[in-house]
């Protein structure tokens, strides 16, 4: 009988040093349900949780190592706000596509996200985990005395209980270190290898190029430029008005999606260029190769952690400039302020040239992205949600002023010419859902993927309404440039060219899952 009770008594003395973990993770967990109600997902969360909180507290017990495991708690406290208030804004999980965008995010744009995106709500979830945590570790913090060697034997259990959980795929996706871990290598795999592809001198095999008319091309990358609100698309508000002045000089493509909904995703698959999903070179690369003057100008923040993804491909630009430094100051640069940069750049006496255009164009936060005399829909009401949707139609409109001006001076040259503007995604702007922004994962509409797509010509060149309607995705971008501007090699498919006759649409997958009609 007094075995059994040393069982029980052991058995009790362990459980007493976890209660501490268990109070914790369920008030979080009580806090979401407050802040948002009952989802699977979350209670899916909790377990994992309290499972790798419980092995990893074990391994400290059976080390005898309890003065460490304040540090692990006080970080696993700050994850669990990150997850928490993740899900609270983007309604999805703490996944290693939201890290790798992290790391490829400046702190300015981490300062406008902050006050883009939080809200009451988040700022009560935060007070009430960090309270619990805190609270938890003064009141209830496991007792001081060693554990029994059967109380060892225990532990071993719950460790080996632990690692079986979270080796659990169901389980380890939803664990915030693992993705931080994951998208740290990921993100340094990807970025060695647009290094080591930008090393590359003459990356296209049998390359050869033909005459166009042409040998001046722009392309302008916009950002988060949602087709819908776009004026020229039908939009009940005029938010293009200069454009649509050029109306009758367009080529307005009707049907065109974003790879990804956010710009690294995007612009990485637009411009690396596969052969059998194996990356050969960028599409600058292959501009140059061509005998094409590369010039990239650009009003988004060059360094992230590192440099960002989108940098390592304008690195093989022979000219580049971006004008927008990371800092703390908000607004950033107005987009018309790359003009000097590209009137020079367009004056240069190289024959055969092409210029990027990198503009911030609508990037939350979208106050800050347009002057003031550019104000035409009022933002000063008392519904917050308009006042948002009022801002973004306020930078459109004058994105639609940056890119008619730029067309107008390229006019002003007197040179055969091409442009095209596209933006690098969508924005969801309370249209479809009640949401404002365009995640990596979780939420979805399709807004966030519908983009704008327009070619000028300095001939006005026109296609046919046939090409106007293909369906199209950006992940095409670097075949249909080369056709565009004249440019063969093996690596080349111009069935996977929208402005190519023999053109072959393809299904159009997002996330890996969600397919475009």
């Amino acid at each position: 009988m007094s075995k059994k009770l040393n069982y029980f008594s052991d058995a009790l003395n362990v459980v007493k040093h976890f209660v501490f973990l268990f109070i914790v993770f369920l008030s979080a967990y009580l806090l979401e349900l407050l802040s948002f109600g009952h989802d699977p997902t979350r209670l899916v969360n909790l377990v994992e949780n309290i499972a790798f909180s419980s092995l990893l507290y074990s391994i400290i017990l059976l080390f005898g190592k309890q003065k460490l495991f304040k540090y692990i708690f006080y970080g696993l406290m700050i994850f669990t706000v990150f997850e928490g208030v993740y899900f609270l804004i983007f309604n999805a999980e703490f996944t290693p596509s939201a890290i790798f965008i992290a790391l490829d995010t400046n702190t300015s744009e981490v300062g406008e996200f902050i006050k883009f995106n939080i809200n009451a709500t988040q700022l009560l979830y935060t007070a009430g985990v960090l309270a619990s945590f805190i609270l938890s570790w003064r009141y209830l913090k496991p007792p001081k005395n060693k554990v029994s060697n059967l109380g060892r034997v225990y532990l071993v259990l719950v460790v080996f209980f632990g690692i079986f959980l979270i080796t659990r795929p169901r389980i380890y996706n939803y664990n915030a270190p693992y993705a931080v871990v994951h998208s740290f290598f990921k993100y340094n795999s990807e970025r060695n290898l647009l290094e080591d592809l930008n090393a590359i001198p003459n990356p296209f095999s049998n390359l050869s190029t033909y005459p166009t008319g042409k040998n001046t091309h722009v392309v302008i990358i916009g950002e988060s430029t949602s087709r819908l609100h776009f004026g020229l698309y039908g939009y009940y508000r005029n938010t293009t008005p200069k454009l649509g002045e050029l109306k009758d000089e367009l080529n307005i493509f009707n049907d065109v999606v974003s790879g990804d909904t956010y710009t690294i995703g995007s612009l990485v698959n637009a411009f690396v260029v596969k052969d059998s999903d194996k990356a050969i070179g960028n599409a600058i690369q292959l501009m140059k190769q061509a005998g094409y003057k590369t010039y990239w100008l650009s009003n988004q923040p060059p360094i992230g952690i590192f440099e960002t993804l989108v940098t390592k491909i304008t690195m093989s630009a022979d000219v580049s400039h971006f004008i927008n430094s990371e800092n703390y100051y908000l607004p950033t640069p107005y987009d018309e302020e790359l003009l000097p940069k590209f009137i020079n750049a367009l004056d240069d006496k190289e024959e055969k040239k092409i210029i990027f255009i990198h503009l911030m164009g609508a990037h939350a936060d979208y106050a800050y992205r347009y002057p003031k005399s550019f104000s035409k829909f009022p933002t000063d009401l008392k519904d917050k949600k308009q006042n948002t949707i009022n801002h973004y139609d306020n930078a459109l409109l004058y994105t639609d002023y940056v890119v008619s001006l730029i067309i107008d001076v390229i006019k002003d040259r007197k040179k055969p010419s091409t442009l095209l503007y596209f933006s690098d995604h969508g924005e969801e702007v309370y249209d479809s859902i009640d949401f404002a922004g365009h995640p990596a994962n979780g939420t979805f509409s399709f807004n966030m993927i519908e983009i704008p797509f327009l070619f000028w010509t300095s001939e006005n060149d026109k296609l046919s309404n046939d090409y106007l309607a293909r369906k199209f995705s950006l992940n095409d971008l670097s075949h249909s440039m080369a056709d565009l501007y004249g440019i063969r090699s093996a690596e080349i498919d111009t069935t996977r060219s929208v402005f190519h006759k023999s053109f072959v649409e393809r299904q159009r997958v997002v996330w890996d899952t969600i397919k475009v009609k």
